[in-house]
């Protein structure tokens, strides 16, 4: 299926821009420099469209409508996955608006939106792979005992 595999080959690139963003925006917030602007706001909006193809794609990809009947993992993976294309969304419309406003108040709350994000995306890989590689994790055994 055409649209498992675009989901596939688009997810790697905005979980690390999203890590990246994160990082260079909590040094910017002791250096605020206009590299660092200039870096945030392009590539920040570069990971969110990235993310809105991945997203897409996703849903696409999801079994049943929206992904209705997926399986427990999956459901996470697409719940988190939704939430943090919105919150990075949110992150990039503010730091935007911070930049061409020049208010260093919207570019900080940005930057912490960029840290939600980060987390937002690190959850949905590890719903995502939890469902994709049940066969190589050790722990998920023991888990599902627990849940029986």
């Amino acid at each position: 299926m055409w649209s498992e595999f675009l989901h596939h080959i688009t997810l790697h690139f905005p979980i690390v821009l999203t890590l990246v963003i994160a990082g260079v925006g909590l040094w910017s917030l002791k250096d605020d420099i206009p590299q660092f602007r200039l870096f945030i706001r392009w590539v920040g909006w570069a990971c969110f469209a990235m993310t809105t193809v991945t997203v897409v794609s996703g849903i696409l990809a999801a079994p049943g409508w929206f992904g209705g009947d997926g399986s427990y993992d999956l459901t996470h993976h697409r719940n988190l996955g939704l939430t943090a294309w919105v919150v990075m969304g949110i992150a990039a419309f503010s730091f935007e608006k911070g930049v061409r406003e020049d208010h260093d108040d919207w570019r900080k709350f940005a930057i912490g939106v960029w840290c939600v994000t980060a987390f937002a995306v690190v959850g949905t890989g590890h719903w995502g792979g939890t469902e994709l590689h049940q066969d190589k994790l050790p722990w998920i055994e023991q888990v599902e005992e627990e849940l029986d």
